[in-house]
């Protein structure tokens, strides 16, 4: 089975610095697309989890096959303004290229994930 992280789409990015004004005027949306498991361990306030893949116990990456169905339930409006987050940076990019096929048009990328969040997270 391929590796769904093997190739990382280009995509529009922003630093921390930038997603943190971006939602904090509450402008955009903030989607975190990690497990379930890492969102409850540290969390970004007034974010939404829908996990774009999960983690098998055998180590396998497998694709959340409702990821669109339940992003875009989340925010319906393919206008809507989202700044999508992981930890990493590599599944907001795929989750970021997912969206922007299913017609949004306002989607960026938090350039490295959580990993270089500054901020106090939630749990």
């Amino acid at each position: 089975m391929a590796d769904p992280l093997a190739f990382v789409p280009d995509v529009p990015s922003v630093d921390a610095a930038k997603a943190k004004e971006l939602i904090g005027d509450k402008k955009f949306a903030l989607l975190d697309v990690r497990t379930v498991e890492e969102y409850e361990k540290g969390h970004v306030a007034g974010s939404i989890n829908v996990p774009y893949l999960f983690f098998k116990e055998n180590g396998v990456k497998e694709l959340n096959p409702e990821f669109l169905e339940k992003a875009t339930a989340a925010l319906p409006d393919p206008e809507a303004e989202i700044v999508v987050t992981c930890q990493m940076g590599k599944r907001g990019a795929l989750a970021t290229k997912a969206l922007q096929d299913a017609k949004y048009t306002n989607v960026v990328n938090l350039d490295n994930g959580l990993s270089t969040w500054t901020s106090p997270l939630e749990k």
